[in-house]
């Protein structure tokens, strides 16, 4: 440690800085403070600075700040740690928790600071050895002392597994993977035993009364539980969610799972633990249910399964924990895991079935009933009832599985908590299920299968109450506001319900007793639905709406639609009853009904939403959308889309411009049906948006509008969301010709000049930067006009146009917070590069045309593009995964045609842009990593074309390229390096794509190349110098100096054949010694030979 960094007093005086951002009461002091504190953090030697602090600290408030700190540099990319560094931050953080009883906050922070340098120096070695793994054995050696160091040392490990486990901290998935399976394959299963050992040793009389053995116990539990938590096979958490993956437990782990008081052990904690503790404990027991099945032989299967379903049973007649909210919810969660992982045929055979299955049956009817459990924990009920009714038509077992009796009263339970629930929520102030549109419709979705058993019984039941509530309500005039409330929302529940039973069916299980009983059900909700319209002039109900568009989601879905079975007793019992006798009418009804919610309830945004979501779900089937252009509704909406009869579209707030872009979208597609090239109906169409927009435009000219300026941009936002729902639409030439016949030259520049007055409103600028992306999008062709028309060229001039007018106030906002750049700068620079890359690559531009004519628009569009690259702030491309993509995408379509007009621009441009495509190459996202191959490959070669043509001179650009070229550690040596890096260590799923650049770059800095390969075998143990030797000098094995196709395909072959061997041959734990006889693991070799070509690895 260098004494000089910091004095005891400076320390001193950060030690109170530290203790005023914590404790004071005055913003600016915190302010002050923070400042000052971030000023060390950011300082080049923060880490020598910080471990010192963390060696003196003088006060608690020092220690969690400098952990604190430690921890956020830990995680920067760019920063190069010491393992020496690392290792002292680790003796320190071990010493301060074994020797200085620390406040629980500080304990926590020095514990996750110690984990986190653990795993990230996993590999890293000093004297041959692994120091940091030693972390385990140091903190097992408190578990021999008193209580309270024992529970630290617990502690420790909980939290190791949790921070190797978790993979947002280490940037590269296959050094992840690596860590994770080191780790597990050496230490998992010690501590797993270690775990149950000591929940067994501790005696659960003497926890209660004694707060540190409960702490104890709570961190034993802890590490047993994320022993179980652990991604054993690397299975990401999207891939496999908590509530359906399964624990993939090795198979070496199998004689604890084999044990017969495994499972009694933890449910006997599960009951007897104080509640906090047993929730733990219940925790634990639903990653033991979702052990693998394979684990486990036929009848060690069964006995397992058997002592499940034993402590179920124990469980629900004790009851002592599930009045506590945690424990109920973890007990649910594992009921769900039940059928998760079993067949229903093995739940059927274990003894006691009929009994278990009672006593759920009953728990379950009872969560139902009593309203104040969370609806969340429902869901893991429901779950379960909907996979074992789901298996039904799969059992094959002489035994009963009793479903039918049972699955019937959880459906009719449901139903009448539900309405009884009402009078609740309005009386005694209960949450109101109804609120939660999201988790009600999964709820749902679970009981439809569930109401399906016995479905006549369930069908006779609803339409009983249906009925009873259809008779009160035609007589609502007689009743009380309060009454009425409560009755509209019983009908709610009742018409949600019938949704979930329709929406249930089946479409290749054909039953005309069901089809029967659903014709029935549709004619009650229709005939409720006409009674309910008709008071919507004096009365309505949000509730009911909602239901109302749920059960005509449902109702679309299996008897409306592409491919869908037209059941004749359906239709048989809707002609009967209502005289419908096709689709066509019904279609009639639903687009009747969009309509009346679209004109009454214009001002409720969430039946605004889902009713324009049933609208956009019928336009998008070819044959449902073809019978609903020939309905009288629809042609009224064809011709009358203002605000005067849909009064949604005189909605200026941002909440419904999403809504107005798909109705917009919606009515596009019904259009293209019959329009052909029928210009009269498409002028027809577009007369209630010309007549908004002449409006607009007459209002923006006016010296004295009678609107606000805010009004205005309100306006105008919402015009060009509604012209992009429709420009999305228009998939085909003739219509898109049509459209932009209508848009240019007379509208078009009226975006402009809004874009130009209101720069500073990001909504507005969004907006229109969002229309002019889609505009300029050549999908199916559709911006490929006549060969005598100038309108391609048009179209970018006035792009061309609209970017460097608005790149200019882009590039004056220099003073914007953090917290706003996104918002008013980052957002709309990115959509200025998707709209230049689709003008680029769309195929409709002959670009020669502006040079040979002296037009500058080509090149002022370009050099805006590189003005606006410039103003990015440096971490921009890095941070905001949208711009990344942006950018990227444009860079591959700019060297592929345009990069003659970079010739222009200084060789620090030139670098930086291509130091962002080396980042670009290392990115996890393989977009992104794709589109900066092929734009160095667009590069490289645009470089050897140029010199490979006799008697040519070099341009502007490729004298710059060969300038760099020459530079030593140029930019391209160092994405060679990463390039090589992540074809030997890395995942690499675009391996084609990463050998076109990495040939050109190589034939160009081959000195370099070579001296890497020496560098790299160097490192190496004696015995496999050859070896790997031989793998490189196969990588050029028949390739010429040259970038011809079939160079290229060779040296593609030849480094997937690269790829392959250098693995057989490299052992990725196996230390080797580096530079300066530090010892580092392979995973750090390439890092070596890319850092001692610039001279050796940086401190």
């Amino acid at each position: 440690m260098n004494a000089n960094l910091m004095d005891e007093q400076q320390i001193g005086q950060l030690a109170v800085f530290c203790e005023q951002l914590y404790q004071s009461t005055s913003p600016s002091v915190r302010r002050e403070a923070e400042n000052v504190l971030n000023n060390v953090m950011n300082a080049p030697d923060a880490i020598d600075k910080c471990v010192l602090i963390l060696e003196r600290a003088p006060n608690t408030y020092a220690l969690i700040w400098v952990s604190s700190c430690l921890m956020r540099l830990l995680q920067r990319e760019r920063i190069f740690i010491r393992t020496e560094k690392k290792l002292e931050i680790r003796n320190l953080c071990l010493n301060y928790l074994a020797n200085k009883p620390s406040e629980l906050y500080l304990t926590q922070n020095l514990t996750r600071l110690l984990v986190k340098v653990v795993k990230l120096a996993w590999f890293e070695t000093v004297g041959g050895e692994f120091p940091f793994r030693k972390t385990i054995g140091d903190a097992q050696l408190l578990l021999k002392r008193d209580v309270t160091s024992c529970s630290v040392g617990v502690y420790i490990l909980s939290c190791l597994i949790d921070e190797i486990n978790e993979g947002s901290t280490i940037r590269s998935l296959v050094r992840q993977r690596k860590i994770v399976s080191s780790f597990r394959d050496e230490s998992l299963k010690s501590l797993f035993t270690l775990g149950l050992t000591s929940v067994k040793q501790l005696p659960i009389s003497a926890i209660t009364n004694d707060p540190g053995r409960a702490r104890l116990m709570e961190n034993v539990l802890q590490l047993v539980l994320e022993c179980l938590m652990f991604d054993f096979i690397g299975t990401a958490p999207e891939d496999s969610t908590d509530d359906t993956g399964t624990l993939q437990i090795p198979s070496t782990w199998r004689t604890a799972f084999t044990s017969e008081d495994l499972l009694p052990m933890f449910y006997d904690l599960a009951i007897t633990l104080p509640p906090n503790l047993s929730a733990k404990a219940f925790r634990i027991l639903v990653q033991l249910v979702s052990v693998r099945r394979s684990l486990f032989s036929t009848i060690e299967r069964q006995k397992y399964l058997q002592s499940i379903m034993d402590g179920v049973k124990k469980v629900l007649e004790n009851g002592s924990r599930l009045s506590e909210p945690e424990c109920y919810h973890q007990f649910c969660r594992l009921l769900a895991k039940l059928k998760c992982n079993y067949q229903l045929n093995e739940l059927v055979d274990i003894e006691g079935y009929d009994t278990i299955l009672d006593t759920i049956a009953k728990f379950t009817i009872s969560s139902l009933e009593n309203w104040h459990f969370s609806s969340n924990s429902i869901h893991y009920l429901l779950s379960l009832w909907q996979r074992l009714c789901t298996a039904v038509p799969y059992v094959k077992n002489e035994k009963s599985h009793h479903l039918p009796l049972y699955a019937p009263q959880i459906s009719k339970t449901f139903l009448k908590s539900r309405l009884e629930l009402v009078i609740g929520v309005l009386r005694d102030g209960l949450d109101d299920p109804l609120e939660d549109i999201s988790t009600l419709h999964q709820q749902l979705d679970l009981l439809s299968t569930v109401v399906r058993i016995d479905y006549n019984s369930n069908c006779d039941t609803v339409i009983k109450f249906l009925d009873e509530a259809l008779t009160a309500f035609q007589n609502a005039s007689t009743l009380t506001l309060q009454d009425l409330t409560i009755l509209e929302n019983r009908l709610t529940w009742i018409v949600l319900f019938i949704g979930s039973m329709i929406g249930g069916r089946v479409s290749f299980q054909v039953n005309e007793d069901n089809d029967t009983q659903d014709g029935r059900l549709i004619c009650s909700v229709l005939r409720l639905m006409q009674i309910s319209d008709a008071r919507l002039e004096q009365h309505g109900c949000r509730n009911l709406e909602i239901g109302f568009v749920y059960f005509f989601d449902r109702f679309r879905q299996i008897y409306i639609g592409e491919q869908v079975n037209k059941p004749s007793c359906v239709y048989k019992i809707l002609s009967e009853t209502l005289g419908l006798s096709e689709e066509g009418m019904l279609l009639d009804i639903l687009i009747k009904k969009i309509l009346t919610n679209l004109r009454y309830w214009s001002k409720v945004k969430e039946i605004v939403d889902q009713t324009m979501s049933l609208f956009n779900n019928l336009s998008i089937g070819y044959s449902c959308v073809r019978k609903m252009s020939k309905l009288d509704a629809v042609k009224f909406m064809l011709t009358n889309h203002n605000a005067d009869n849909f009064p949604f579209l005189g909605n200026t707030s941002a909440e419904c411009l999403k809504t107005r872009r798909k109705f917009y979208q919606s009515l596009g597609r019904i259009l293209l049906v019959d329009l052909g090239e029928d210009e009269e109906r498409f002028t027809v169409f577009m007369r209630p948006l010309t007549g908004t927009i002449e409006v607009l435009f007459a209002e923006l000219m006016s010296p004295a509008s009678r609107y606000s300026e805010d009004q205005l941009k309100m306006q105008t936002v919402g015009l060009a969301c509604d012209l992009r729902g429709l420009a999305l639409s228009l998939a085909n030439k003739s219509s898109f010709v049509m459209f932009f016949d209508w848009l240019y030259p007379k509208y078009l520049p009226l975006l402009s000049q809004a874009l130009s007055r209101w720069a500073n409103c990001p909504v507005l600028t969004s907006a229109i930067l969002k229309f002019m992306a889609e505009i300029v999008q050549n999908k199916s062709q559709r911006l490929m006009f006549d060969i005598s028309s100038p309108n391609g060229i048009l179209l970018f001039r006035e792009v061309s146009k609209l970017l460097c007018d608005y790149g200019e106030r882009l590039l004056s906002l220099t003073e914007v917070t953090e917290e706003n750049i996104y918002k008013l700068k980052l957002k709309q620079t990115g959509l200025c590069f998707q709209i230049l890359r689709a003008s680029l690559a769309g195929g409709y531009v002959n670009f020669g045309v502006f040079r040979l004519y002296g037009d500058d628009c080509h090149v002022n569009a370009i050099d805006m593009f590189i003005k606006l690259l410039g103003s990015l702030p440096d971490r921009a491309l890095l941070e905001y995964p949208k711009l990344s993509v942006a950018y990227y995408s444009l860079m591959d379509v700019v060297t592929q045609d345009h990069l003659t007009l970079l010739g222009n621009v200084d060789n620090t441009v030139l670098v930086y842009i291509l130091s962002t495509l080396a980042e670009g190459v290392a990115s996890v996202d393989v977009t992104i990593s794709t589109a900066c191959c092929t734009a160095l490959d667009n590069i490289i070669t645009f470089v050897f074309k140029r010199g490979a043509k006799k008697g040519a001179t070099d341009d502007g650009v490729v004298q710059k390229l060969r300038e760099i070229t020459n530079v030593e550690n140029n930019v391209f040596q160092q994405i060679i390096s990463s390039i090589v890096h992540i074809v030997m260590y890395e995942e690499c799923k675009n391996q084609w794509s990463m050998s076109r650049p990495l040939l050109g770059m190589i034939l160009l800095n081959q000195e370099y190349f070579e001296g890497m390969q020496k560098s790299f075998i160097s490192l190496q143990p004696a015995e496999k110098q050859p070896l790997l030797a031989k793998c490189f000098e196969n990588l050029m094995n028949e390739v010429e100096p040259n970038l011809l196709s079939k160079n290229r395909d060779r040296f593609t072959q030849n480094m997937a054949h690269f790829r392959r061997d250098l693995n057989n041959q490299l052992q990725p734990n196996k230390a080797q010694r580096g530079p300066g006889g530090m010892e580092m693991s392979m995973d750090d070799d390439v890092y070596i030979v890319v850092h001692s070509a610039r001279g050796g690895i940086p401190t």
